[in-house]
């Protein structure tokens, strides 16, 4: 069983908001992709506390906790379908798995380059 502490959960919490959905929301009506850059920053941010204070296995979990959130807000929303035109390669569910990817691309790039904590430097060569 993962033992769970507080701050795990508070990042799992702040995960299971659908930021991709949120992303393609916006995306849709203003055209912009501003909320995909705070998305960015936010996921690549939590992915460092991830690696600094709590464990591989709560990104992992959290990362499949905001695509089924995504996932189902993305199917439940009928503007998708009615504005698919707009997104023309992909149909809405694709492109959120692509969105979701790439997400998760970036989340393994910080999480690879951040040193844990207590992760200390030792020059000394003797």
């Amino acid at each position: 069983m993962i033992f769970l502490n507080k701050f795990s959960l508070l990042i799992l919490i702040v995960y299971c908001t659908a930021f991709e959905f949120l992303s393609m929301y916006d995306d849709l009506p203003n055209k912009t992709i501003i909320v995909y850059g705070v998305s960015i920053l936010v996921i690549c941010f939590l992915a460092f506390l991830a690696k600094r204070k709590s464990s591989l296995i709560v990104l992992l979990l959290a990362n499949v906790l905001t695509f089924a959130h995504s996932f189902f807000w993305v199917t439940r929303v009928a503007e998708f379908e009615e504005k698919g035109y707009y997104i023309a390669p992909f149909t809405p569910v694709s492109l959120l798995i692509t969105v979701t990817i790439v997400f998760g691309l970036l989340q393994i790039a910080i999480y690879l380059v951040t040193k844990p904590t207590g992760y200390k430097l030792n020059l000394d060569n003797k």
